[in-house]
């Protein structure tokens, strides 16, 4: 800039410690119809370009091109809204803003009369006005947020939303980068970002040139219910990358033209290749909790990928699973991203491995941690693993392209950052869980009758046993040292301060020892690469604690501070005058707190001591008190009772047996559900999609019949009809009868499928009308695992070309619907017999019953003064069960504001009340001269039941007990401080 001033500019630079992020998303959930046109309008355009394309460099431009075009459509008719905090609740009103203007016009008197000189008694008088509005302003805003806070609270009916979020902590995520390496206080923020970028992706070192020359390879083409699957299955509210296209865009694409996408996808599994464009991903950081913010490490880089190359990702995952399972790929030892196997799984076989081995042998349980497992995996290793395996040139090219030139961009509002891949897993991908089960295979292989290795992901779980200390000492080692080397040659190492080991002595030894300890009487040593690991009493895999003596208390105690964390901030929306609705807390229990205690539970739930019951119990108990806020001193089994809560020891031994039952196939537990053959899951996996996927022509036309199916239950018993029609006339009935323990939907089902297989029989060509609507959704579904969907869906396949499959509403009249009904109802007394194999619905409920009965066995023990009380007036315990108001449990329990009970506990000198009668919850209800305004009528205790069933209905009735018990709190703190003095 030119100036003939004689001033000199001075220039500033402005930073912040706090820069916002890429600042808006679409709201793609309204809109979507003006957004398909658009694409409608510029679709034909595109198809004539995609004729044309035969190699990968007009392909990734085609697919720019194609995702530019989803983002103007995006832009143009799409709404926009910021990426901010959404607001929790409101508290701001019209008394608050005229107070506030106010006390802010006062304040502007009183200095305008200090800045004029005014006379001292002017200034005051101007002061005190000041202040005393201000101190009311203050006082009224404390009092409106309070009862904003409240009212919105009390108002609150959703299930999971803003509260739930408080709650549980889901709004405590830390997205500000504090890392600062040599304490320079001169940081920016693009500084900070760049450093800690340079740290998570440093440069590319020579041992990780990647030199791969793809050549094109054979593939099978994609078939639409490949895309009909993976587009049903897409997740709505994931949050898109660098793009801003979300799923709801490119399925809104996908059902305009589902053979357009079709081509798109077939032409990249043509060309062997992954576009460039859709390898960026856009990254941020979280802080993970009770970690230093100045060092790299304690932060979690999040990526998010373009959907599109997602999308790309599932249809690939398809065929690679296939040929992993064909080609017997992976090791049985593996356990993590592989369907049919869980955490549950693979601890309960180290648990068996380890009481199998150790009836004649010591062991040594070792947990083996990875150092920065995916972020270093080596390509080049990893292509040379796919070369051993024998990987087809279609896999492997996309593989290369898959990682070949991949980027990470942080991005806000002022500077972006982008780094390059040289290794390691990107994070958010489809298949990088695939990729690392492939890479950490060979670690398995070591597997061998003396040698057992796991593996869930990244968590390597080792075990070795020795008939001598100095065998198991030599073993361990040695197996140590070979896993080491194995590593080493995947580029990999041990994080040897993070491997713990716990040591199990045989049960065959102990007989000669003077102490019975579980312990050897020297403890071995164990080492990997010359470093000492620790020997641990337990330690925790898959979150779970393992004991030396696989009692499980070391994880049952670590369940008291996983609680405290849970119901730290219940405090909030739970008062002792308001609350979030009660039903709904307890719904946050039983889907929240109790799933987090009970993780694992398929394991170690099984064979609780009484220790470990009471332990539970009182684990539970800190919630309880929470949500009822009554007396500490209030029994947890009345509390189990009055709010409709199993005890937690129950509900844990009742899912380690439905684990047992439903995964295990045990039959010790045949007792619970009656010795009923069960349903049961399979892998799907390998499943064609068009099996998987089944979905008919509404109507075929010139159809041979009309065939109408309908399923019905009555009084436990269900039965089912498939009527045929030919010109409107009934023609031909088949009624069949099933069990007690089938379902209606199993009955739906199953005339959908003998309807089915009568057409294939006789060649007819039908259409089928059924007013099951889960029905067709569960054909429609390629995730259901069930062998009875399954095979059904495999027979209708075989009948695709003869049916047609259709939903008519039930009850309004459609004659041939009407005669199903009518005919299914008949079924059930005189139907053919059909065996149909029990679904799991049937196993949740016998699992219910069983709950119910240990429960009502456990309680009907308790005879503490208040369960007999109690059980006086409750008749029987339910799940449903839930008293709302505080002052019932008070009655019920005896444990309120009653002399009887302070003086229990020391707080009173004497039992009575001042009318000279014990003074309990009883007394002060029914005959209390002091509440004789309040009196109830005293049922008789034959009763007793049914009176309290009307009392809790009753507001008049709780009020008055209110009131009742109001004037025993006076007496008694009048009591105390009498006694005091």
């Amino acid at each position: 800039m030119e100036s003939h001033s004689d001033h000199k500019y001075i220039y500033f630079q402005l930073v912040t410690e706090s820069i916002p992020e890429v600042d808006f998303y679409f709201k793609s959930k309204h809109g979507l119809g003006r957004f398909t046109r658009y694409i409608a309008k510029h679709l034909d355009h595109f198809k004539r370009k995609l004729k044309d394309i035969d190699n990968n460099i007009y392909f990734n431009a085609f697919i720019q091109d194609l995702t530019e075009l989803v983002q103007r459509a995006a832009f143009k008719t799409l709404k926009k809204k910021p990426k901010m905090l959404a607001q929790r609740f409101s508290f701001w009103n019209e008394e608050l803003r005229s107070t506030r203007n106010r006390v802010s016009k006062l304040f502007k008197i009183y200095l305008r009369s200090r800045a004029n000189n005014s006379s001292v008694d002017m200034i005051q008088s101007t002061g005190t006005a000041y202040r005393r509005a201000r101190a009311e302003y203050k006082k009224l805003l404390l009092f409106t947020k309070r009862k904003a806070w409240e009212s919105y609270c009390l108002n609150y009916n959703e299930r999971f939303g803003t509260l739930f979020n408080i709650v549980f902590n889901k709004f405590n995520s830390n997205n500000d980068i504090a890392v600062n390496p040599s304490n320079d206080s001169n940081l920016t923020v693009q500084d900070k970002i760049n450093y800690i970028m340079n740290a998570f992706f440093p440069g590319q070192s020579p041992g990780e040139i990647l030199n791969y020359s793809p050549e094109i390879g054979p593939v099978d083409p994609l078939i639409i219910e490949d895309l009909e699957i993976v587009f049903g299955n897409l997740k709505n509210g994931k949050a898109p990358g660098l793009d801003r296209i979300d799923y709801r865009m490119w399925r809104a694409v996908f059902n305009y033209d589902k053979n357009f996408m079709l081509y798109v996808f077939n032409l990249c599994f043509k060309l062997n290749y992954f576009p460039y464009c859709l390898r960026n991903a856009r990254i941020f950081f979280l802080l993970k909790d009770g970690k230093d913010p100045g060092v790299c490490s304690s932060y979690r880089p999040v990526c998010l990928l373009p959907t599109l190359g997602k999308i790309v990702e599932r249809l690939f995952s398809i065929k690679f699973n296939k040929w992993l399972d064909q080609n017997d790929i992976l090791h049985p030892k593996q356990f993590g991203f592989l369907e049919g196997k869980s955490c549950d799984l693979a601890i309960t076989e180290l648990v068996e491995t380890i009481k199998t081995r150790m009836q004649l042998e010591h062991l040594a349980l070792v947990s083996l941690d990875i150092k920065s497992a995916f972020d270093n995996m080596n390509w080049p290793v990893l292509f040379n693993i796919f070369s051993k395996i024998g990987l087809p040139k279609f896999f492997t090219n996309f593989f290369y392209f898959y990682l070949d030139n991949r980027k990470v961009v942080y991005v806000n509002e002022i500077f972006s950052v982008t780094k390059q891949y040289f290794r390691g897993c990107p994070q958010g991908s489809v298949i990088a869980p695939i990729l690392w089960n492939i890479y950490i295979n060979s670690i398995l292989l070591n597997n061998n009758g003396e040698v057992y290795i796991q593996a869930f992901v990244d968590d390597l779980a080792l075990i070795i046993g020795g008939r001598t200390a100095r065998d198991l000492e030599r073993y361990t080692n040695s197996a140590l040292a070979k896993i080491s080397n194995d590593l080493d040659s995947l580029r990999l190492s041990l994080s040897i301060h993070k491997c713990q080991t716990v040591v199990y002595r045989s049960i065959s030894s102990q007989k000669f020892s003077k102490r019975n300890s579980t312990t050897l009487n020297r403890k071995p040593t164990f080492k990997i690469n010359n470093t000492s690991t620790k020997i641990y009493d337990s330690l925790k895999i898959l979150g779970i604690h393992t004991d030396q003596k696989l009692t499980w208390t070391a994880h049952i105690n670590s369940l008291h501070e996983k609680i405290l964390t849970l119901t730290s901030n219940f405090n909030r929306i739970i008062k002792t005058d308001w609350s979030v609705d009660k039903d709904l807390i307890k719904s946050w229990y039983l889907t929240t707190i109790e799933k987090s205690l009970l993780y694992g539970a398929g394991v170690w739930g099984g064979a609780l001591t009484k220790i470990q019951a009471d332990r539970l119990h009182s684990i539970q108990r800190i919630f309880l008190l929470k949500f009822s806020r009554v007396y500490r001193t209030t029994s947890t089994n009345v509390l189990n009772v009055l709010t409709g809560i199993p005890p937690l020891h129950i509900t844990a031994e009742a899912e380690f047996k439905k684990f047992q039952i439903w995964v295990r196939r045990s039959n010790d537990y045949n007792n619970i559900v009656d010795s009923v053959v069960l349903d049961f899951n399979i892998n799907i996996k390998n499943i064609e999609s068009d099996v998987k996927f089944i979905s008919f022509p509404e109507p075929i036309l010139n159809p041979d019949f009309e065939v109408y199916t309908d399923g019905s239950r009555k009084e436990d018993e269900t039965g089912f009809a498939v009527c045929t029609f030919r010109n409107n006339q009934n023609i031909d009935n088949f009624l069949f009868k099933l069990k007690t323990h089938n379902s209606v939907f199993q009955a739906e089902l199953a005339a959908i499928r003998h309807a089915a297989n009568w057409a294939v029989s006789n060649n007819f060509r039908i259409n089928i009308h059924t007013d099951s609507l889960s029905s067709i959704m569960a054909l429609k579904s390629a995730h259901s695992r069930s062998q009875f969907v399954n095979n059904t869906k495999q027979d209708l396949y075989l009948a695709r070309s003869l049916v047609g499959l259709s939903w008519v509403k039930a009850h309004v009249g459609i004659p041939g619907n009407e005669w199903a009904d009518q005919q299914a109802k008949q079924a059930i007394s005189s139907g053919e017999e059909l065996d149909i194999p029990a679904p799991r619905s049937y196993l949740n409920r016998k699992i219910k019953t069983y709950i119910i009965e240990t429960w009502t066995n456990y309680w009907n023990s308790y005879n503490s003064a208040s369960g007999i009380r109690v059980r006086n007036f409750i008749g029987s315990v339910s799940p449903k069960f839930l008293i709302h108001n505080k002052i019932l449990i008070f009655f019920l329990s005896g444990h309120g504001p009653f002399p009887h009970y302070l003086h229990r506990f020391k707080k009173l000198n004497s039992p009575l009340c001042v009318c000279g009668q014990v003074g309990d919850a009883d007394h002060y209800t029914f005959s209390c001269s002091l509440t004789k305004n309040y009196h109830l009528t005293r049922p008789a205790d034959a009763h007793k039941r049914a009176w309290f069933s009307n009392l809790i209905n009753n507001k008049q009735a709780i009020g008055k007990m209110s009131e009742s018990f109001r004037v025993s709190f006076e007496l008694c703190e009048t009591l105390a401080r009498s006694g005091d003095s």
